[in-house]
C-alpha cells in the first residue's frame, strides 16, 4: 500500500469512519513517513490551508468562529 494510502487508512481508523471528500490528513510533525496515529490529525481542506498559509493560531480562529455559528443555529 502506497503512503499517501496508508496514512488515510489509519486515519479513518482512529476516528472510526471513512474520510469525507473534502477532508484531508494533516501531518502534526510534517514528516508524511510518519504514521502513528498520534500525529495524525483530520481536517477540512480549508482548515488545512489555513494552517499552512496562516498559521495555527488563524486556524484556531477560524475553528472558534465555525464553532460559535453552529451554536448559534442550535439555539
Amino acid at each position: 500500500m502506497s503512503n499517501y494510502k496508508n496514512h488515510r487508512k489509519i486515519a479513518e481508523k482512529k476516528i472510526g469512519r471513512k474520510l469525507k471528500r473534502n477532508e484531508v490528513v494533516h501531518h502534526r510533525d510534517h514528516d508524511p513517513e510518519n504514521n502513528e496515529p498520534s500525529n495524525l490529525e483530520v481536517m477540512t481542506k480549508k482548515e488545512h490551508n489555513i494552517l499552512h498559509f496562516k498559521g495555527k493560531n488563524a486556524l484556531y480562529k477560524f475553528r472558534k468562529k465555525v464553532r460559535e455559528k453552529m451554536e448559534s443555529k442550535n439555539d
